[in-house]
């Protein structure tokens, strides 16, 4: 009996916590800043950006930034277009693709840029 009491009283705490949890916790959210999207893309020009972290920006909405997620929307189409296959895990790109970074870049650099 004393077992089961125990089982009981484990299983109660891990739902009530995992309840309390799901209640007052928050969804994580991905708001990258101009500055660290500035700095994504001078790595992927450079060729040192990691193939994950590139696929996780290019997937991902940027909400809170219309500005950004306009940039985000055309590098996706860039990497369908010029991307070459990643090489030791790192983002590559042709001629042409990086060209276009180099221009992305520009705007980032100038402060933004209402059309990229």
């Amino acid at each position: 009996m004393s077992e089961f009491l125990l089982v009981f009283g484990v299983t109660l705490v891990v739902i009530v916590g995992v309840t309390l949890a799901m209640i007052w916790g928050k969804a994580p959210v991905y708001r990258p800043t101009q500055d660290s999207v500035q700095g994504l893309v001078t790595r992927a020009l450079e060729g040192e950006a990691d193939e994950d972290e590139w696929q996780f920006f290019l997937d991902m909405p940027i909400r809170h930034d219309p500005e950004l997620e306009t940039l985000r929307q055309e590098c996706a189409r860039l990497q369908d277009e010029q991307g070459l296959r990643p090489r030791l895990g790192k983002v590559r790109f042709k001629e042409p693709g990086q060209i276009r970074l180099r221009h992305f870049l520009s705007r980032l650099e100038q402060g933004g840029s209402k059309s990229f």
